[in-house]
């Protein structure tokens, strides 16, 4: 499966999964209020206050950079427990 690590089709799949996850994030929000609570993944932000945003942008396919493209995969998988 590591042939797949870093993939353009799994990570514009996770990046799917992560706005469909946020839609359910938020309505769970609109009914209890944000969890308050500091982000294990960035720990200098609280995870109701992550810019998912830009994140995706951040992390995403680059056809001339395999590494990088590793990198965001990881991060991705790291953001879809995180929310």
């Amino acid at each position: 499966m590591t042939h797949l690590l870093g993939g353009e089709d799994c990570i514009d799949s996770l990046h799917r999964d992560i706005i469909d996850l946020q839609g359910a994030v938020l309505d769970v929000f609109s009914k209890t209020g944000p969890v308050r609570f500091p982000s294990w993944k960035f720990p200098d932000k609280l995870s109701c206050n992550l810019d998912l945003v830009s994140l995706l942008e951040e992390y995403d396919y680059v056809d001339s950079d395999e590494e990088f493209s590793q990198h965001s995969h990881i991060v991705l998988q790291e953001l879809m427990f995180h929310r």
